[in-house]
């Protein structure tokens, strides 16, 4: 996936915002309360825009492929993890055929060469669902709990409250099945909450220090019970998911259902069977119950499926076929990874506002007409401005450079009169 990720340029979409709110938070000294050209911007929790943030400090420039890396290695550390929590149940050769399968399973590995948050947010609930795993089979400790706390901490810092409701919803699921709901208390005892609530404090006052009770409002309330009941974006029907799922786990969904409808005598046999379906089938149900919907926020409940289906697949002929197809596709990501500078122009704006840049004009006039045109500020270091080319009378002056939207393949083209 190296290639890939050194190679793709930000997407117009969030890959780019992301970037513009980074470097506006650095120019106005922004810590805990983020806008986006001057407009509060509290869709997200900080964590991921620190991440942002600290790599436009550290090399002076906004770079991709840095930026890349907080979530590809969160892939790597999410099949490490899980791994090593099926290694008593599986054989070697269905933990082997379960990675591959994993870091090939539909928006996997895509989201893992993408700039987002939502493959950290899926390593904080898996640390976090491991952690319910131990106490359930063991001995609950005011470590362990602490540790539950800290994780959950992280995955609602990282992304939002799904952060707390997959491990909690997940953890009360799995111990109701297993019938020790009597557990529930003392794994989610008081030092877990100590130190989410704790957590949630530090950052809700900072937020208020910082932002004001507007920001506040805006990030407890407006994005959360707006999100939740009637969306204000991404709105989709109940059963949206039960659409979607099928390429989200791609290529390899038929084959999860073929091995259940095989093995369905022993399909829910065992607590790790147990503890997978719960959290995936928990994680589905309360997706869908939320009025706001991604394809994406699927992403936490697929390591518990792929394990899951990974646990049943018990024919040698079929763990052998699946490494084949799984090497198959990372061998041809590799190959077409090479591809993306030809790509690029098709989906990114990032090269022709290099050539722009090259040739340092005073100013960038973007047009109105350009998608999210306003965080192309994060390619210059010059003024950029919006505006109608369209106007009657519009004028273009020397030394400044018109963005406008592509023509045929090119997402953009330019104008640009030099001074002299």
């Amino acid at each position: 996936m190296l290639p890939a990720l050194l190679l793709r340029d930000a997407t117009p979409d969030n890959e780019l915002r992301y970037l513009s709110i980074a470097d506006e938070a650095l120019r106005n000294g922004s810590f805990w309360c983020f806008s986006n050209h001057g407009e509060i911007y509290a869709d997200k929790p900080p964590l991921y825009l620190w991440l942002v943030v600290g790599a436009r400090a550290l090399l002076g420039q906004n770079c991709e492929w840095l930026i890349g890396l907080f979530s590809l290695v969160p892939m790597l550390l999410v099949g490490r993890i899980m791994a090593g929590w099926a290694r008593p149940f599986l054989t070697v050769q269905q933990l082997q055929a379960a990675l591959l399968m994993l870091f090939t399973c539909g928006f996997f590995p895509g989201l893992a060469l993408t700039l987002r948050m939502d493959m950290l947010l899926t390593l904080f609930v898996v640390l976090a669902l491991r952690q319910v795993w131990r106490m359930a089979q063991g001995e609950p400790s005011r470590r362990h709990e602490a540790l539950l706390g800290l994780y959950v901490f992280l995955a609602l810092f990282t992304k939002g409250p799904y952060g707390v409701l997959i491990p909690l919803l997940g953890s009360v699921a799995y111990l109701a099945w297993i019938r020790r709901i009597g557990l529930f208390r003392r794994i989610w005892g008081w030092p877990a909450w100590a130190v989410l609530l704790g957590g949630c404090a530090c950052w809700f006052g900072g937020v208020f220090m910082e932002g004001g009770p507007d920001y506040l409002n805006n990030l407890l309330f407006h994005q959360t019970v707006d999100r939740a009941h009637n969306a204000f974006t991404h709105d989709r029907p109940w059963w949206y998911y039960c659409g979607c799922v099928w390429y989200v786990i791609a290529p390899w969904s038929l084959l999860y259902v073929w091995v259940i409808a095989r093995n369905r005598e022993i399909a829910l046999r065992g607590d790790f069977r147990k503890m997978m379906v719960a959290v995936f089938a928990v994680t589905f149900v309360m997706l869908s119950c939320v009025s706001s919907k991604l394809q994406v926020y699927l992403l936490p409940a697929i390591p518990f499926g792929v394990f899951y289906g990974a646990s049943l697949c018990n024919s040698r002929g079929l763990l052998k076929g699946v490494k084949i197809t799984a090497i198959a596709i990372l061998g041809l990501l590799f190959v077409a990874s090479w591809l993306l500078p030809e790509v690029n122009p098709l989906i990114s704006y990032e090269p022709v506002c290099r050539r722009v840049a090259a040739l340092n004009p005073d100013a960038v006039w973007v047009d109105a007409q350009v998608r999210r045109g306003e965080n192309i500020d994060a390619y210059f270091s010059v003024p950029v401005t919006i505006v109608d080319a369209s106007a009657p009378g519009f004028e273009l002056p020397k030394g400044i450079a018109l963005l406008l939207p592509g023509q045929g393949n090119d997402k953009l083209y330019f104008n640009y009169e030099p001074n002299r």
